[in-house]
C-alpha cells in the first residue's frame, strides 16, 4: 500500500496553477480579438484616464472608451492605445479631455472625444504615428493639433475651432520639423494665427474635402471675397520655412502665405483669396484650381518652370 506524500515541487506547481488561472480571470475584459478594454466614466469619483493609460501593458491594443469630460491632460508614450468617445457605436461624441499628448508612441487613435482646455487639443512629437478623427476640437489656448518631430498624424472628419494665440502664432494644424500630416474631410475655421501651416521641413497634404478658412472668413463667402475677409494678422495657410503643402480637392478661403523655400502645390481645389509667394518658395496652381485671387510673388518663382508656374503680377484665376 503506497500513500501520496506531495513534494515540494509539486506544490510549486500546484501554487503557479493557481495564479495562472487568477490571471486569467483577471483578464476576462478582452473582446474575440485579444484586445483590451477599459471603460472611464468621468462622472465617477477618482475617474482617471491617465491611471487607465498607465495600467496598459506595453505592447498590449487597448481601446479607453471615456464616457463625459475629464478635466485632464493625458499622455501616452505606450503602442496601440485608443482613446474613444463612442462606447454606445452611434457614431457621436460621447466623452472629453483637455489634452492628449503622444510621445513616441506608435498606432495611437483619437476618436469621438471633445478636446479642449489650457494646452494643445492634441500634440504628436518624437516619431510618434496616430489617427485623429471624428473629434471636436476647439478653443485650445495652443494648437488644435500639433505635430512635431518626424512624426506621422491622419487627422481626418474633425472640426477644428477656435485654437491659438495670434501672438503666439498658434492655430488649427500645425506641422512642423519634419513631420508629416494627412488631412482629409476636417472643417478648420476661426484659428488664430493660422488655420493650416506647415514648417521646418514638414509636410502636409490636404485632400478629401478639407475646408480651411482663415479666421473671420465663413464658409460661405462669395467668390473672391476670400481676398479681404480675414481678421488683420492672420491667414488661412502658413507654408515657410521649407515646408511642403499639397493641396488637393481642398476648399480655401482667405489669405495664402509661403515663403523661405517652401513649395505649395495646388489641384482639384477651390482658392478664394490672396496667394504670396517669395523667398524662393515655387507655386504651382494646376489648371483643375478655381476660384478668385490674386498673386503677389517677389521674386518671380522658378523661371525653369515658367510654363506652369503662374507668373507675379498675373491674375490668379479668371
Amino acid at each position: 500500500m503506497y500513500s501520496f506524500i506531495p513534494n515540494r515541487n509539486m506544490l510549486l506547481a500546484a501554487a503557479l496553477s493557481c495564479c495562472f488561472l487568477a490571471t486569467t480571470t483577471a483578464l476576462a475584459d478582452e473582446d474575440d480579438n485579444g484586445q483590451g478594454i477599459k471603460t472611464v466614466n468621468c462622472s465617477e469619483p477618482d475617474a482617471s484616464v491617465q491611471k487607465a493609460i498607465n495600467s496598459v501593458q506595453h505592447g498590449r491594443k487597448t481601446t479607453i472608451f471615456i464616457v463625459g469630460f475629464c478635466d485632464e491632460s493625458v499622455s501616452i508614450v505606450k503602442d496601440g492605445i485608443t482613446l474613444s468617445g463612442n462606447k454606445d457605436g452611434y457614431d457621436a461624441i460621447g466623452g472629453g479631455l483637455t489634452e492628449v499628448r503622444i510621445t513616441g508612441a506608435q498606432r495611437v487613435q483619437i476618436e469621438y472625444l471633445e478636446l479642449t482646455g489650457d494646452g494643445y487639443g492634441v500634440l504628436v512629437q518624437e516619431g510618434s504615428s496616430v489617427t485623429i478623427r471624428n473629434n471636436n476640437i476647439h478653443d485650445n489656448v495652443a494648437d488644435g493639433v500639433g505635430a512635431t518631430n518626424h512624426v506621422f498624424a491622419l487627422i481626418e472628419f474633425n472640426r477644428i475651432t477656435g485654437n491659438g494665440r495670434i501672438d503666439q502664432g498658434e492655430g488649427g494644424i500645425d506641422a512642423l520639423v519634419g513631420a508629416s500630416v494627412r488631412s482629409r474631410g476636417n472643417y478648420i475655421a476661426d484659428n488664430a494665427y493660422a488655420a493650416v501651416e506647415a514648417g521646418n521641413m514638414a509636410y502636409i497634404r490636404s485632400y478629401g474635402g478639407d475646408v480651411i478658412l482663415q479666421k473671420g472668413c465663413s464658409d460661405n463667402e462669395p467668390a473672391g471675397s476670400g481676398i479681404t475677409c480675414g481678421d488683420e494678422g492672420t491667414v488661412a495657410v502658413d507654408c515657410y520655412r521649407n515646408g511642403m503643402c499639397d493641396f488637393r480637392g481642398t476648399h480655401v478661403t482667405g489669405y495664402t502665405l509661403i515663403f523661405g523655400l517652401s513649395n505649395l502645390d495646388v489641384r482639384n481645389s477651390t482658392f478664394n483669396g490672396d496667394i504670396e509667394a517669395n523667398g524662393g518658395s515655387r507655386l504651382h496652381l494646376r489648371s483643375s484650381v478655381t476660384g478668385s485671387g490674386g498673386l503677389i510673388c517677389d521674386p518671380i518663382i522658378d523661371e525653369a518652370f515658367a510654363s506652369s508656374f503662374y507668373q507675379c503680377g498675373d491674375q490668379l484665376l479668371p
